[in-house]
């Protein structure tokens, strides 16, 4: 009978034949490839760790270095407490010396626009922001979100804003590589819900939303953003019309805006016209909605301008004007704030077969118009100003 022992002989033999690690050994292996120092010692133990799982420095003396091999050399420190800090930390390998435990440690990340899949699962972090190494006992781990909990009944919403902020995986900085997932530019006539919040530790609210039958993402919960409530259409909130009177709605095709996404401006937002003819023959009523989401309304009286209005996001009056030498030519509807995109409005006169033409200057990246003719016909442009980055929109769907 074949001796038992002997049989395992022979196995180890053929294995390290092979170049074939044994079982059991492979932490062994792993640790004995990383190189060290004389301060550090020797690795016992190499294991990897949940990057999403966060910390922040806590020894003001404490300093980040290169590697375990540089670990102690003053030329070799990536960042000290100052730098540290401020900066919301993951640890990816763990590191168990001789002179006690170490983290090999990253930066939280956002891909913001440019995200990448492979930035989530990767092992090699060399696109993250590299702390380098530092002793365990001078961390501690810290929760990034103070709270989350799941609404009992979902809370309804629509867009105000499209363009101030978008929708991302996760919270920005919960974990550690985020990135935006969806933009607004086509949601912007949808019925959207809230299913669940959070808080952050600096106090920040987001919250996840939903379509009817699509999970979207977390976005910062501002009153700039969404509207509370079932989504209206906006031409017949904003617009009274009578029993003779026809409501015409034109909107853009999803072509013609050129289906890019902006860093700073919501270019494939349909622009909208909803004109309103006045016993079914002369414009009356005249409501567009531009590129950045937000209404105009004008009225005409004989084939003039005699008041327009102009709304802020969410849909209340901004600014009324009907000073008719201003309504003859042009007005160009701007705002102090930055974040509002500015309109410029053209007016026609009565011998042109154009009625109006409203412009829409984002804040950078493009513009776009919405022409209006007296016969109702309507035309719709998006211009992307060269030389500027965009998107693809079918990356955010």
């Amino acid at each position: 009978m074949f001796n038992v022992h002997l049989k395992m002989k022979v196995l180890v033999i053929v294995l390290i034949t092979l170049g074939l690690p044994l079982a059991g050994c492979m932490g062994g292996l792993a640790s004995s490839s990383v190189q060290t120092n004389s301060k550090v010692g020797i690795v016992k133990s190499v294991s990897k760790m949940n990057p999403d799982k966060s910390f922040q420095v806590t020894n003001r003396h404490a300093k980040l270095y290169k590697s375990l091999a540089k670990y102690g050399k003053k030329d070799w420190v990536i960042a000290d407490y100052a730098d540290a800090k401020i900066t919301t930390l993951g640890a990816i390998s763990k590191y168990v010396t001789a002179s006690g435990t170490y983290y090999r440690m990253v930066a939280y990340d956002s891909g913001g626009f440019e995200k990448s899949k492979d930035a989530m699962t990767s092992t090699d972090y060399d696109a993250f922001d590299d702390f380098g190494v530092i002793k365990a006992e001078d961390v501690k781990q810290v929760n990034v979100v103070k709270s989350q909990w799941t609404y009992k009944k979902r809370q309804p919403y629509y867009i105000a804003d499209p363009f101030t902020h978008r929708i991302w995986d996760s919270p920005i900085y919960t974990k550690h590589y985020t990135y935006i997932s969806h933009v607004f530019d086509r949601l912007t006539q949808t019925q959207l819900y809230a299913t669940k919040e959070l808080i952050k530790r600096n106090g920040i609210h987001y919250v996840f939303l939903e379509t009817v039958n699509k999970k979207l993402g977390w976005v910062y919960k501002s009153l700039k953003v969404l509207i509370r409530g079932k989504y209206r259409d906006i031409g017949k909130q904003l617009l009274k019309v009578k029993a003779h009177d026809k409501l015409i709605k034109k909107q853009q095709s999803a072509k013609s805006t050129k289906s890019r996404v902006g860093v700073n401006d919501s270019l494939s937002v349909p622009q909208r016209a909803y004109i309103v003819r006045k016993n079914k023959r002369k414009i009356s009523q005249l409501l567009v909605v531009g590129m950045d989401n937000r209404p105009i309304k004008i009225v005409f009286k004989n084939g003039r301008p005699t008041k327009m209005v102009g709304y802020t996001y969410r849909r209340t009056v901004w600014k009324t004007i009907t000073n008719r030498k201003k309504l003859t030519s042009s007005y160009y509807l701007a705002h102090d704030s930055l974040d509002i995109a500015i309109t410029d409005v053209k007016f026609y006169p009565k011998s042109s077969k154009l009625l109006v033409r409203v412009k829409t200057i984002g804040g950078g990246d493009g513009s776009a118009k919405t022409l209006i003719y007296r016969n109702g016909k309507v035309k719709f442009s998006t211009h992307i100003y060269k030389h500027v980055l965009t998107y693809s929109y079918a990356n955010f769907k």
